[in-house]
């Protein structure tokens, strides 16, 4: 059996670095307790790779991983391998959104390796092994200014010129704010709905509208499957999904 680093010290710590009667693998079986704190294996001051993608992406190599330069969003890390009963504790202090990776084709969140997940600045999310292969978050997607709660977010958007579904304009964050919208019924698309999911999607353009279409096969509202929503200019749309498939909207007055 392998011995992950942590349990291996551990248990040169009980025995004084002997060779007692228990081994480190028996350490597996028991109930621990610890009359104090527990110090964890971390790194402070990492630096997400420059320019993102898995291929080379900062790897993190211990419990506790503190990046503190992202210098662009989509500036990546690695998780280990994600085997059954690991977890490991990320905290972006960067300035900017990372993307965070599985190794080889461990997959984060059923999200395939090479295309890993969006960790936003200000956040602090652990990641949760109990599958081999398999990393589960929480908390990507919100974070902390001080002593309030913030969510991910992006700016500067721009509705995919012409219009329609195929080619619109992926939403990817809690808060989405559109600034150009060149023409009339220029597009946005939401992302795949899961129960529980609420995103804001502003229409920050001076004059035009824009549709907002659902992911391929779901709707909005009462309208049909795949049709789109139209957001005028200057107006802000929340929308909600409470089952899969089906988004509902509160438009701004």
């Amino acid at each position: 059996m392998s011995i992950p680093p942590d349990i291996y010290s551990l248990w040169l710590s009980l025995t004084g670095g002997g060779s007692p009667a228990v081994s480190p693998q028996s350490l597996f079986a028991q109930n621990l307790t610890a009359s104090g704190l527990i110090f964890e294996s971390f790194t402070d001051n990492i630096t997400a790779k420059a320019g993102g993608g898995q291929s080379g992406a900062t790897a993190l190599t211990t419990e506790v991983n503190r990046i503190t330069t992202a210098a662009t969003a989509g500036d990546s890390v690695m998780l280990p391998s994600a085997t059954a009963g690991l977890t490991i504790f990320v905290i972006n202090h960067g300035v900017k959104p990372i993307q965070v990776y599985g190794a080889g084709t461990d997959t984060v969140n059923d999200i395939a390796a090479a295309t890993g997940i969006s960790q936003m600045q200000g956040s602090n999310t652990i990641y949760t092994c109990t599958t081999t292969g398999k990393w589960y978050s929480n908390g990507t997607a919100e974070g902390y200014s001080g002593s309030f709660l913030t969510q991910s977010s992006v700016d500067n958007l721009t509705a995919h010129a012409g219009g329609g579904q195929g080619s619109a304009t992926l939403l990817t964050a809690m808060m989405n704010r559109v600034t150009t919208v060149a023409s009339a019924n220029d597009s946005v698309i939401l992302p795949t709905s899961a129960n529980g999911m609420s995103l804001t999607i502003i229409n920050a353009a001076a004059t035009n509208s824009m549709n907002l279409f659902p992911a391929t096969g779901e709707t909005i509202n009462s309208l049909g499957a795949n049709a789109a929503f139209a957001v005028a200019a200057g107006k802000t749309v929340e929308a909600y999904c409470c089952t899969a498939g089906q988004w509902h909207t509160i438009l701004s007055a």
